[in-house]
């Protein structure tokens, strides 16, 4: 009994003896600066920060700062010397180390840490309801196009949010391996506009999903443009050689039937891209007079293409008037009659 009672002594004065002895070491692990109200507030880096930090204590105090360092210490702003307040702050990591509750509770002593300091941003977030925009660049639909929910909650940086005007938040579909003439339910990531792209990582969109229904009827559109404009183009030495005029009533294309995806279709007909029936006279044999001459090519957005001229097979020709600019000058190869 007296040599049981005579271990557990000695093994308490050991274990008391070890608990006040002091050791220094270096421990390596990493911290992550937190908002104090994630909701309102965001605080730059948002990544962990390494760090190495040389601390002095009992081996029992070390330990426990090793585990709490090396298991990610949350810093959290408005405590711990880390101001909450908006700007751009510097603070020192001995001082807010030695400060925090967690740090102080494992009994070790911080001594150095490198870096020395950090510089870090707090910023205001603000949090809107924005509808979804539904885009489908290269599909027409049936009736109306469904998205559930319609209504999205988004939080950025008050600056993001400054840096735009009008919030959108988009829905794009890919429709090239949907069947046409069903309807469709497709759930889609919701994307903010690319000019936010440097705030990425401090935007939310709640859902970030969002269910789209309509009915697919093609994966392009078709249009009928009104009317597209005949240009001529010409090298210089043949603009030496030739007076080119249009004739009366051949300075359009009329009913002209294109089709191609759904946005770039869309840019022809808001006015964002002017097409052109372009006749090419370096490529097509001229003759002195009135003659019809064939479109060369159709300068359209990509993906579009000419289907037909309303009531024609195809919109083809055009009449022009050329006349040599010097009689004297030999005539270019005409055109068979």
């Amino acid at each position: 009994m007296n040599a049981v009672a005579a271990a557990v002594i000695a093994l308490l004065i050991w274990a008391y003896a070890n608990d006040r002895t002091r050791e220094s070491a270096s421990v390596a692990g990493t911290v992550r600066l937190a908002p104090a109200d994630p909701r309102v507030q965001f605080v730059e880096p948002s990544t962990a920060v390494s760090l190495a930090v040389e601390v002095r204590g009992s081996r029992r105090a070390i330990e426990a700062f090793e585990d709490v360092l090396r298991s990610g210490l949350p810093l959290a702003t408005g405590g711990d010397g880390l101001p909450a307040e908006a700007g751009t702050h510097a603070a020192s990591f001995r001082e807010v180390l030695a400060a925090n509750p967690t740090v102080i509770a494992t009994g070790a002593e911080v001594v150095r840490v490198r870096p020395e300091s950090l510089r870090f941003e707090v910023g205001s977030l603000v949090t809107e309801q924005v509808p979804i925009a539904v885009a489908l660049p290269n599909a027409a639909v049936r009736g109306e196009i469904f998205a559930d929910p319609q209504v999205v909650t988004v939080t950025l940086p008050e600056a993001a949010r400054k840096s735009i005007g009008a919030l959108s938040v988009d829905a794009a579909i890919d429709t090239k391996n949907l069947e046409a003439g069903k309807p469709q339910q497709i759930d889609v990531e919701l994307r903010l506009p690319s000019t936010l792209d440097r705030w990425k990582e401090l935007c939310r969109v709640v859902p970030p999903r969002a269910r789209i229904s309509f009915e697919l009827l093609a994966s392009s559109n078709e249009y009928t443009a009104p009317r597209i404009a005949v240009r001529i183009t010409l090298s210089p030495q043949t603009a030496s050689r030739w007076d080119v005029t249009v004739a009366p009533g051949s300075e359009f294309m009329t009913g002209v039937v294109l089709t191609g995806p759904r946005a770039a279709i869309d840019s022809i007909t808001t006015g964002a891209f002017t097409p052109a029936a372009v006749i090419d006279l370096d490529e097509t044999p001229v003759k002195v007079g009135t003659a019809e001459y064939p479109v060369t090519f159709w300068r359209l957005p990509e993906g579009v293409t000419v289907v037909k001229k309303s009531g024609d097979a195809a919109p083809t020709t055009a009449t022009l008037r050329l006349l040599p600019r010097d009689p004297a000058v030999p005539a270019m190869p005409t055109a068979p009659n």
